[in-house]
């Protein structure tokens, strides 16, 4: 298969693109052929997701979709019978429908946005593997001229004498074989030499945490949502502050925010789920655009966000702890529920 195209597609790839879009490209380069950099079949997509380690195609479409904006095409759109690809109703290109599989190209060094190829000049550095008894700078391997020449030292141990290689070892040691091992004949060292490890204070280490997590509110608020999602989706401790920097990335890109329309969202369709963990990771990296955001609803209990108060932390918007004036801890008169409890007293 494309053994060779990968590696030459490896050489060009963007260094800017991130691992997993790296991953897929080259899988798909190792899959097409050669000759044609073409690639397809019926087993095509189950192999590129065996190479690749994505659980579904739909992520492996959005890895995709991620490299054609960097001008990395790599799918082949499906042509009408008056040989244009074909468009859906907002314009793009159709790559797969059903009954019609899809198709990859790698494409040529002028088609999309790589570097240059680099150039090792190794031509005279040759591996040993590759001719074992072949010459070597006018000189012979020292494994064939034990062969014709001398018999090994180890033959002539049997003889009865002491191999040569062993007393090499009394005179000319090897200073990490000295200090760990003893050799036979050697007087037993009274003492063991440690060495002191580097050891970080607990104090430090604990107050550096600590320091971490008051910089970053919006953190702390996605963990604390992910700690509070309804059964069988809430998350402990470990999970959720694992998987609290995804949900950012998540929610800033598409325009979501924290809050219950966030919530229905993430939880939908709970029947049938046997690994809430698994599924909840992949519907936050799978993450739709946001709706259109309405008015408040009606008999809601929290007050609308202003927006101007807890420095912008975006957990305000359903946490009213945050709703303070800036530099100061009194609640926002515009949007605390405090404020609002007495002007309608």
């Amino acid at each position: 298969m494309g053994y060779e195209l990968r590696r030459w597609f490896e050489d060009r790839l963007p260094q800017d693109i991130s691992s997993g879009e790296r991953v897929v490209a080259l899988a798909i380069a190792d899959l097409a052929w050669d000759d044609s950099r073409i690639g397809y079949g019926r087993k095509f997509m189950q192999k590129l997701l065996w190479k690749t380690g994505f659980e579904n195609e739909a992520q492996i479409g959005k890895v995709l979709g991620k490299l054609a904006a960097r001008g990395i095409e790599l799918r082949v759109p499906i042509k009408g019978q008056d040989g244009e690809p074909l468009r859906n109703k907002r314009g793009q290109f159709i790559y797969a429908h059903r009954g019609h599989q899809r198709t990859f190209r790698i494409p040529f060094e002028s088609e999309f946005p790589g570097r240059p190829a680099p150039f090792w000049d190794d031509q005279d550095e040759r591996s040993p593997d590759l001719d074992p008894h072949a010459w070597h700078d006018d000189e012979r391997s020292p494994g064939r001229e034990t062969f014709e020449g001398e018999r090994s030292p180890i033959r002539e141990g049997f003889q009865g004498d002491r191999p040569p290689g062993r007393e090499g070892f009394k005179g000319e040691r090897s200073p990490a074989r000295e200090s760990l091992v003893t050799q036979a004949g050697d007087p037993i060292p009274l003492t063991t030499p440690t060495f002191p490890p580097s050891v970080t204070p607990r104090g430090a280490d604990s107050a550096g945490k600590a320091g971490s997590e008051k910089e970053d509110p919006a953190l702390a608020a996605a963990v604390d949502f992910l700690m509070n999602l309804p059964e069988p989706w809430p998350l402990g401790r470990v999970s959720a502050k694992a998987m609290a920097p995804l949900l950012l990335e998540a929610i800033n890109e598409q325009g979501w925010r924290l809050d219950a329309d966030l919530v229905a969202k993430l939880t939908e369709n709970a029947a049938g789920v046997h690994r809430p963990m698994s599924v909840l990771r992949i519907r936050i990296s799978d993450l739709p655009k946001a709706p259109r955001r309405t008015a408040s609803k009606p008999g809601s209990s929290l007050p609308r966000w202003c927006g101007q108060c807890g420095d912008g932390n975006p957990a305000a918007e359903f946490n009213a702890k945050f709703r303070l004036e800036a530099g100061s801890k009194k609640p926002c008169p515009a949007c605390h529920p405090a404020h609002h409890a007495a002007d309608a007293a």
